[in-house]
């Protein structure tokens, strides 16, 4: 079973740009802690991004981490994310900071951010990673330019063979 659990970050982006579908589909089941879904319950999160947390999709698994882990330098909701994925044996962890993606890959936890999870799906045909991407620039996310031409040029070599 593929198994994601989910950060805050990507889960926010993809709702925005219309596909947070796509992880049910990549998936059989993503989970999302606790404090991960009270940040995107938040009055600061886009109006979309509330909807979809109030009710999200049979695929999601709202839950606690029954441990915690020791990362001061992260935040609260990417200590209980990486910890759900360590207690779940998660297939991966969605996350976008690199500082919490260094922390989860020491403790051996795969990881993998929005770019990726869009590269991914691009690779299985589900979207077009130009219009995905062009889509997420529009949003807050920051992607350096060196991100998006690697991302484009691994697609189309992809798209070559």
């Amino acid at each position: 079973m593929i198994l994601i659990v989910a950060d805050a970050g990507p889960i926010n982006y993809l709702v925005q740009i219309g596909h947070v579908g796509l992880l049910g589909v990549l998936a059989e089941k993503v989970v999302i802690p606790a404090s991960v879904r009270a940040e995107l319950l938040r009055r600061a999160a886009p109006e979309a991004v509330r909807a979809w947390s109030v009710s999200p999709p049979v695929w999601v698994e709202i839950c606690t981490a029954k441990e915690t882990i020791e990362a001061p330098e992260i935040s609260e909701a990417d200590r209980e994310a990486i910890a759900l994925a360590k207690e779940r044996a998660a297939t991966l962890l969605l996350m976008d900071d690199q500082q919490a993606r260094r922390v989860a890959r020491a403790l051996g936890v795969p990881t993998m951010g929005t770019v990726g999870i869009l590269e991914a799906a691009a690779a299985r045909g589900l979207v077009s990673l130009p219009e995905a991407l062009k889509k997420l620039r529009a949003t807050s996310c920051f992607l350096s330019e060196e991100i998006i031409e690697n991302a484009l040029r691994r697609d189309a070599n992809l798209r070559r063979t």
